[in-house]
């Protein structure tokens, strides 16, 4: 395998010498917002056989997102699979291939697209076959990596050199052909160049000097001396607590007093007021039902009348929105599962009411403007009034007038 340099035209010449070699050096970048895309190495195929191309994809430290890669494959060859690889693996969203097999497009749809992380590096690869008639020994060129966001990346092909046929053997046929034989390593690199001395850092000016600071004055004037104090006079003696008192003798009781005479009985109170009447008894318990009369004899039944006449065939109707159409409007459920859903409004988000198998044909009623599905935001109107469906997997079978 080949190494990749900053342009594709110089690989070119590295090819035709170190067409099986793997060297390293530095990679073709591609520009972009975020991702810088470039070819490590470039691969050695023989003609008739099929490898595998490696694209390094580099992010910067802000996370990246893209929807779509366009790739396109080198001279003399195309694409046998429409897959590609992302780190190893081949990647979930299958690929579209043109109709030479020589352009690769792969959508992400209506999933978060194909993301970056940041400050990381992707590798992303893709399977190659090589022309049996290209020419062996060199370079081909031409192929390109894409996405919606960046300048497109340049890679190529290198094929590889059969060996000399064998010479021819005792039987009259010739020997099978060699195996292909290698390059010669290539060369050490040169030596380095040594490195040039670092001028002179001009002399930095001398710095003044500071002047002397003045001595700093008397805050303040000196503080005179404190006086002596003077003697404390003798404390005086305390004087004796004196006797207490003698207690005096206790008073004699006096007479109890005779009791004073009863006084006089009060007069008879009046008779009260009659009391408030008592509550109501309770009601009594409801006699038995009566015995049901007898059913009284049937009339007799009255003659029937004559029957009217029968009313003349309407006109078939019209409809004002289809165009003048008398055919009912109807469609064919082609959802990929084994039905789609039947929804209360036009959106996904609305309640669903139902179900609808594949391959199942309704009537409808009208259509309108709605959510978008994978690319397309028509909704139908079931003519049952169940609910909507949408139009990305019904395939109306005639003209169906909006509603």
């Amino acid at each position: 395998m080949l190494s990749a340099s900053r342009s594709v035209p110089a690989a070119l010449i590295v090819a035709a010498v170190t067409a099986t070699c793997l060297v390293p050096a530095v990679p073709a970048l591609a520009d972009s917002s975020n991702i810088r895309f470039s070819q490590p190495y470039v691969p050695s195929i023989a003609p008739g056989r099929t490898g595998q191309v490696v694209i390094a994809a580099v992010n910067g430290s802000d996370p990246a997102v893209s929807g779509t890669f366009r790739i396109a494959a080198p001279d003399r060859t195309t694409f046998p699979e429409a897959r590609f690889y992302w780190n190893g693996r081949r990647a979930a969203s299958a690929c579209t291939r043109s109709a030479d097999a020589r352009l690769l497009t792969c959508d992400a749809g209506t999933r978060a697209g194909f993301r970056f992380p940041a400050n990381a590096q992707t590798q992303l690869g893709v399977s190659v076959r090589v022309d049996a008639d290209a020419p062996q020994g060199t370079t081909l060129t031409g192929g390109e990596w894409a996405t919606d966001t960046s300048a497109s990346a340049l890679f190529a092909v290198a094929t590889a050199v059969s060996g000399p046929k064998g010479d021819k053997g005792d039987d009259g046929h010739h020997g099978h052909d060699g195996k292909p034989g290698h390059h010669g390593k290539p060369g050490r690199p040169g030596p380095k160049g040594e490195k040039g001395d670092k001028g002179d850092t001009g002399p930095q000016g001398p710095q003044g000097e500071q002047g002397e600071r003045g001595e700093q004055g008397p805050a303040n004037g000196p503080k005179g001396e404190t006086g002596p104090a003077g003697p404390r006079g003798p404390q005086g003696h305390k004087g004796d607590d004196g006797k207490p008192g003698r207690q005096g003798p206790k008073g004699h009781k006096g007479d109890q007093g005779k009791p004073g005479p009863q006084g006089p009985r009060g007069h008879k109170g009046d008779h009260g007021k009659p009391g408030k009447p008592g509550p109501q008894g309770p009601k009594g318990h409801k006699g038995p039902k009566g015995d049901t009369g007898k059913t009284g004899p049937q009339g007799p039944r009255g003659p029937q009348g004559p029957k009217g006449d029968t009313g003349k065939p309407g006109k078939p109707g019209t409809c004002k929105k289809c165009g003048g159409h008398h055919e009912t409007p109807k469609a064919k459920i082609v959802s990929p599962g084994k039905g789609l859903r039947v929804h209360s409004g036009p959106a996904t988000h609305h309640a669903k009411t139902g179900k609808v198998y594949t391959g199942t044909v309704v009537p409808l009623q009208c259509k309108v403007n709605g959510q978008n599905v994978d690319g397309n935001s028509i909704w139908y109107k079931l003519a049952d009034g169940s609910g909507w469906i949408t139009a990305r997997y019904a395939l109306n079978l005639n003209k169906v007038p909006f509603c």
